[in-house]
């Protein structure tokens, strides 16, 4: 018996000395800001995004919170940003009622480039009643979109008589002069087109067409991404006319 009283009393001190767990802090309110959470740049339209996070903490004597997001756009060699509609741009989201603060994400995707976008990002304090109690509004900083897609033009032309009468080869000189690879295209000599293989930023190719043979000193047109799969940076100047390159004698 004696044994079994030291080992209570042993256990009850443990317990006694043992800390207590210490109660977990509440989260701290977020501060009021606007910032540019991502910027992707792309070639592909869908890829081209901006993100933006807007975020209030709450304020004595208020209840409910609000926030709205507006997307403005500066192009090249425009001074001033211009405010642009986009889907979820331009319309107030409301925080539950009596929470500690206040944290929205707005996305905006197939973003047109060349250009610079940011956010101006209102921030309002109501009470219950609807009285408002505070404003405030902050600009988040900029995403650059560049224009990354690919551009490709017509170069040189050639031609040779072919075998066949009345037929000839032409050779067309096809460029990529933009900022990503070209996928797949047709390219067309008169009335005839061929299938263009990828061709990639800076890359230049010689393109053969069997056609029509053109009369000389009559023009040829020629024509790049003839069935305009690509989105091009420029899409002017896919077609051209080139003088008929043969010379008979």
């Amino acid at each position: 018996m004696p044994r079994m009283r030291r080992a209570l009393v042993l256990t009850a001190l443990l317990l006694t000395v043992a800390p207590a767990a210490a109660p977990a802090a509440p989260p701290a309110p977020p501060k009021l800001g606007a910032t540019l959470e991502a910027c992707t740049t792309s070639a592909l339209p869908v890829e081209r995004i901006a993100s933006f996070v807007g975020s209030m903490p709450a304020r004595a004597g208020a209840t409910h919170m609000r926030m709205r997001f507006d997307l403005e756009r500066r192009k090249p060699g425009e001074r001033r940003w211009r405010r642009i509609r986009a889907e979820g741009f331009g319309v107030w989201e409301h925080a539950n009622p009596r929470v500690a603060g206040f944290v929205f994400n707005r996305r905006v995707t197939s973003l047109p480039v060349p250009a610079v976008y940011r956010a101006l990002v209102r921030f309002e304090w109501k009470t219950a009643d609807g009285t408002t109690r505070k404003r405030a509004r902050e600009h988040t900083a900029a995403c650059r979109q560049p224009d990354l897609r690919p551009d490709l033009v017509p170069g040189a032309l050639t031609a040779v008589l072919d075998q066949p009468p009345g037929l000839a080869v032409y050779t067309l000189l096809v460029r990529n002069i933009g900022r990503s690879q070209a996928g797949p295209s047709s390219v067309r000599v008169g009335t005839a087109s061929v299938e263009l293989a990828a061709l990639e930023a800076g890359g230049e190719r010689a393109v053969p067409v069997v056609a029509l043979a053109c009369l000389p000193l009559t023009p040829v047109v020629v024509r790049v991404d003839a069935d305009r799969r690509i989105e091009e940076s420029a899409e002017l100047g896919n077609g051209v006319r080139r003088q008929c390159p043969l010379v008979l004698g």
